[in-house]
């Protein structure tokens, strides 16, 4: 993978993003700056700045002649509706403090074009709890004036409540999975996809932080991996129409070797399953995606 630099110049493009998680926890802790969960919030913003849009394609993989004037659905997720989501997450009823991603899905049904304004719509659909884990649920519509429903997010959090006695995991037959490619993310990654995104949680990015919680170090952003799965599946010769992905284990950094994997059949839905694994069996990441055109 290619090194990334990002120049502090580009820290004031993730202004936005910052002052939204940085308010989205006291928020939660004061009912009357929550706002009224289930309205729709919505914005319209500017193109995203090229230097910093360049900086995240060369950091994702991302093949900029297959991929054209596009902005990768990744990144519109991860950096442009960031401050939203934190947002909508900032309604649920529970300290968010603690606050993680848990998962995502995109259905892509028209381009993002780099250098037109975007609107974005979008309101908290769900927050729910078990007793033992609440679980956040926020839905967007992103797109151009011409196609507003350009890109639909379902973006999934969680906020652990107290410990759930254990129980016996399920078991299920194992799809075909074949891998097709690799990626091992850095010490300072979580640094790097801060400065692409805005995304400052500390625990991605101050080891003496992250040290004292129960990951014992810093953990790659869910998104971060996400991205790099994507453009991994793209890479290999696949366009996605539909993908949805769950975080089920935090990621270290460093990271070991990992193996994006894809199953070599589809379900009777037409998705095909891929998961994020290192060499030991741990998997990070799990999902499923449709191909444009519904074959892989």
């Amino acid at each position: 993978m290619t090194a990334v630099k990002i120049p502090l110049t580009q820290l004031p493009h993730q202004l936005p993003n910052m002052l939204a998680m940085a308010t989205g926890g006291l928020r939660s802790y004061v009912p009357l700056l929550r706002g009224k969960p289930g309205r729709e919030q919505s914005q319209t913003m500017a193109p995203p700045p090229a230097a910093l849009l360049d900086a995240y394609l060369t950091w994702a993989g991302v093949d900029a002649e297959r991929f054209g004037d596009r902005i990768p659905p990744h990144f519109a997720v991860s950096q442009m509706a960031l401050a939203m989501i934190s947002r909508l997450t900032a309604q649920a009823p529970y300290p968010l403090l603690s606050v993680l991603n848990q998962g995502v899905r995109l259905r892509m049904n028209a381009p993002l074009p780099r250098g037109s304004r975007i609107t974005l719509r979008g309101q908290l659909a769900d927050a729910s709890d078990d007793g033992y884990r609440a679980r956040i649920h926020s839905a967007l519509r992103m797109g151009t004036a011409e196609q507003p429903e350009a890109l639909l997010i379902d973006a999934f959090a969680a906020v652990p409540l107290k410990k759930r006695p254990g129980s016996k995991p399920k078991t299920a037959a194992e799809p075909d999975y074949r891998t097709v490619g690799h990626w091992q993310a850095a010490a300072d990654e979580g640094v790097t996809f801060f400065k692409l995104t805005g995304d400052f949680n500390p625990i991605h990015t101050l080891p003496a932080v992250a040290r004292r919680t129960r990951f014992g170090g810093c953990i790659m952003h869910g998104y971060g991996a996400f991205a790099q799965v994507f453009e991994t599946i793209r890479s290999a010769g696949v366009d996605i129409a539909d993908i949805e992905v769950r975080f089920i284990n935090a990621l270290p950094l460093p990271s070991p070797q990992l193996s994006i994997q894809t199953a070599a059949t589809a379900d009777e839905e037409g998705r095909y399953a891929l998961r994020l694994i290192d060499d030991a069996g741990t998997v990070y990441q799990v999902g499923s995606y449709i191909p444009a055109g519904g074959k892989a």
